[in-house]
């Protein structure tokens, strides 16, 4: 009985709970996010402080343009040279556009100013230039006036201080700096919040595929704790408990079924459209193919129970053998389960019962007619005549002798049927082929030899294996006209087999009857010219069957015979046995 499925009680408040994990997360984010933004607003204030240091570029520049101004022409390379610097370079142009002071400012040439030929045009058409270049450079250019009079234009290339970039750079430094260990430090917390969750997550995954993989008898791992992840924990638990019993039952009714299936004599298959077999018991091994497919005479039926939902045959014939076919669609699987039952050895039981009946009947006629016949004559008035009267009577007594013997055969055959194979024990052939010699009389002028291996213990029952030798020897006396010789020998032979032989030296069996020697009611050409039933051997057969055992025949005809029995060998005991 499968226990039901626990209800979990879920916790409403948790001092550290999964959301307390996210919460910390989030917070590293914002953390993250705000210190992006100060890097942000920093950027921005360096392009202000940029922006400033452009306007003092331009501011100076239009402060010495009236320095220049309010001087002579040739003073204003003295005026240049009071006023440039390390860093800031300017060139006097007069109306023309002529250099009025050196080509050369502070290392700097006119010349490789970038956009310095463009500011001077502004600045000689009475415009002001002021454009900042790659590298926190300023070019500025300013028309020159003395009074209401344009004089020329000044231009100025105006680079950022060394020491002010120096600050600038180590500053910057300090940013990417800041930036990378704000970024470490994020990853870290991130890194330590993220295996906190996720390892106990990883033990419940591993554990959930062991029960994939059907380890259900383990606890699983990663449940403790008090938050979400635990509450999943204990649910595949639970489950985990519930799968077990639930497959412990699973198992207990597929071993159930499947013992039941591999005892059932009858051929059990599932076979799929294609008539390849999906599920099978040991008795239908010989209906199916070395390529997993079922026996091509079942295919048609199995398709007709595919179409209709069932189908059903009592003689289907496959090789030498027939079989009854009962066959049901199973939809859900898209396929049909087939019962075959082989009635090979039923209908030929059958047969041999009605052929037996038959015989019998036929057997019993003759003596039975002989006696009513006899009767009738003697009530005539025979039975006064003394010599007639014996006659018949000793008719009588041969027609008696004759049913009561084939009444006692049909009463051995029948016990033997009825025994069946319940009475194997151990025995010892030597003793049971001794009394069989024992119990029959060679006639005159037969000799009779008796060839016995000692210890020779097999599998079976003494007083029928008595019965079959007794039976084989008359056999053997019977059909040996002297001189003649009849052998029973019994020896140990390779494979753990006993085998008894009775050999004799008389006329043999034609090849065409050697076949049916063991057939109920069969008796040959010469055997119909001597006194007997046809029941001797095919009751020593039935047996043998009994036993376990085996028994056959070989001979030439004009040569002799040789009847054989074949027993288990059996490990002898420690006392005598029977």
């Amino acid at each position: 009985m499968i226990d039901p499925i626990h209800k979990i009680s879920l916790r409403g408040h948790r001092p550290f709970g999964v959301r307390l994990y996210l919460a910390i997360a989030f917070a590293g984010v914002a953390l993250i996010t705000a210190g992006l933004a100060f890097l942000l607003v920093n950027e921005t204030g360096q392009q202000e402080a940029d922006e400033r240091l452009d306007e003092i570029a331009a501011g100076r520049t239009f402060s010495l343009a009236d320095q220049v101004g309010d001087v002579d022409a040739g003073k204003a390379q003295s005026t240049l040279d009071v006023a440039t610097q390390d860093g800031f370079s300017a060139w006097v142009f007069d109306v023309d556009g002529e250099f009025l002071t050196t080509r050369v400012s502070q290392g700097v040439a006119f010349t490789d100013v970038d956009g310095g030929r463009e500011a001077l045009r502004e600045a000689l058409n009475g415009g002001r230039y002021k454009q900042a270049l790659p590298g926190g450079a300023t070019v500025v250019a300013q028309p020159i006036t003395r009074g209401i009079s344009f004089e020329g234009a000044i231009v100025v290339q105006a680079a950022r201080p060394e020491e002010l970039q120096s600050a600038i750079d180590a500053v910057r430094g300090d940013r990417i700096t800041a930036l990378g260990v704000a970024v470490l430090v994020a990853v870290a917390i991130s890194f330590l919040i993220a295996s906190a969750i996720t390892s106990r997550i990883k033990r419940l995954a591993a554990s959930a595929a062991k029960l994939s993989q059907g380890q259900l008898d383990r606890p699983l791992e990663g449940t403790g704790g008090r938050d979400e992840i635990t509450d999943l924990g204990q649910a595949l638990e639970t489950m985990r408990a519930a799968l077990r019993q639930t497959f412990d039952a699973l198992r207990s009714e597929r071993d159930r079924l499947s013992a039941i299936f591999d005892a059932l004599s009858d051929a059990v298959m599932v076979v799929g459209p294609d008539g390849t077999v999906r599920f099978s018991n040991p008795a239908a091994q010989s209906l199916i193919y070395a390529d997993g497919k079922v026996a091509a005479t079942l295919i048609p039926w199995l398709r007709r129970a595919s179409r209709g939902g069932s189908a059903e045959h009592d003689g289907l014939r496959i090789g030498e053998r027939v079989y009854t076919l009962q066959a049901r669609e199973i939809p859900a699987e898209r396929a049909v389960l087939a019962v075959v039952r082989d009635r090979t050895d039923e209908l030929r039981r059958e047969i041999a019962e009605r052929e037996f009946v038959s015989n019998a009947a036929h057997e019993l006629r003759n003596p039975i007619a002989g006696i009513s016949g006899a009767v009738e004559v003697l009530r005539s008035g025979a039975k006064d005549d003394p010599e007639a009267r014996e006659h018949f009577l000793r008719r009588l007594g041969e027609d008696v002798e004759r049913i009561s013997r084939l009444t006692e055969s049909l009463l051995t055959l029948a016990r033997v049927e009825a025994v069946g194979e319940g009475g194997i024990e151990v025995l010892d052939v030597g003793i049971a082929a001794e009394e069989a010699a024992q119990a029959v009389t060679p006639p005159d002028d037969v000799a009779f030899e008796v060839e016995l291996e000692p210890d020779l213990a097999a599998k079976g029952d003494r007083i029928l294996l008595r019965q079959v030798l007794i039976g084989l020897l008359a056999n053997a006396f019977k059909h040996t006209p002297a001189p003649g010789v009849v052998t029973l020998r019994a020896h140990r032979t390779e494979g753990d087999v006993i085998l008894i032989e009775v050999t004799d030296t008389g006329s043999g069996i034609p090849a065409d009857e050697i076949g049916r020697v063991f057939e109920r009611f069969f008796r040959g050409e010469e055997a119909r010219e001597k006194d007997g039933f046809g029941l001797g051997l095919s009751i020593a057969k039935r047996m043998v069957d009994v036993m376990g055992g085996e028994i056959g025949v070989e001979s030439t005809p004009g040569q002799g015979s040789d009847f054989w029995v074949r027993l288990p060998v059996a490990k002898p005991a420690a006392t005598p046995v029977a």
